[in-house]
């Protein structure tokens, strides 16, 4: 890794290219996390008709956060 200390520039995309894979990771993780009571949830209630998956839940809960998302103003 000599060729990084000798142009800073590549060092700092390659830390900053770090960190957006750790965010990313850790936000999926979350969000998985999270959508273990949607499934469960939605089984309970709609369990007999149709129930989903981990996955499904998941994509459930992003569709929410889209559509009842806070919106904020600077007004």
């Amino acid at each position: 890794m000599a060729v990084l200390d000798q142009v800073p520039f590549l060092k700092r995309m390659l830390e900053m290219a770090y960190t957006i894979a750790l965010v990313v990771l850790i936000s999926g993780i979350v969000g998985l996390v999270l959508a273990f009571p949607v499934k469960l949830l939605w089984n309970f209630v709609f369990g007999s008709v149709y129930s989903i998956n981990v996955f499904q839940a998941w994509a459930l809960n992003v569709l929410a956060g889209i559509l009842f998302g806070q919106k904020s103003s600077n007004r």
